[in-house]
């Protein structure tokens, strides 16, 4: 299971349904809040992934979504610089759960400009 987590209003929803469907996000294209969890399904380099999506406004439940993680999706909009230290913050409390020991958790993809 992938878990794909970050602050309110980061772009997780947009980010997984450019992953999704790259043709299907453009400059107009808008999203909800997420308000709980959504779960999808990505093919990447012909695997199969699972990929649970957390809102930000539930970060302080974040901890119950961790058992069975094997990645973890974390999402910062760059763009917000009032966001980037407190993601920071956000990330290590992430990070330093035991449940995520052997997690995975890369830095490589960019989206955006």
């Amino acid at each position: 299971m992938v878990l794909c987590i970050g602050p309110e209003g980061s772009g997780k929803s947009l980010l997984l349904k450019k992953l999704q469907s790259p043709n299907y996000v453009d400059n107009t294209t808008t999203s909800v809040p997420t308000v709980g969890t959504n779960i999808l399904s990505l093919r990447v380099a012909d695997k199969l992934y699972t990929i649970r999506e957390v809102g930000g406004t539930l970060a302080p439940m974040w901890p119950n979504y961790f058992v069975n993680v094997g990645k973890v999706m974390y999402v910062v909009d760059a763009s917000n610089l009032c966001q980037i230290s407190a993601a920071g913050v956000l990330l290590y409390t992430v990070l330093v759960n035991p449940l995520l020991r052997k997690a995975k958790v890369k830095d490589e993809y960019k989206y955006g400009n």
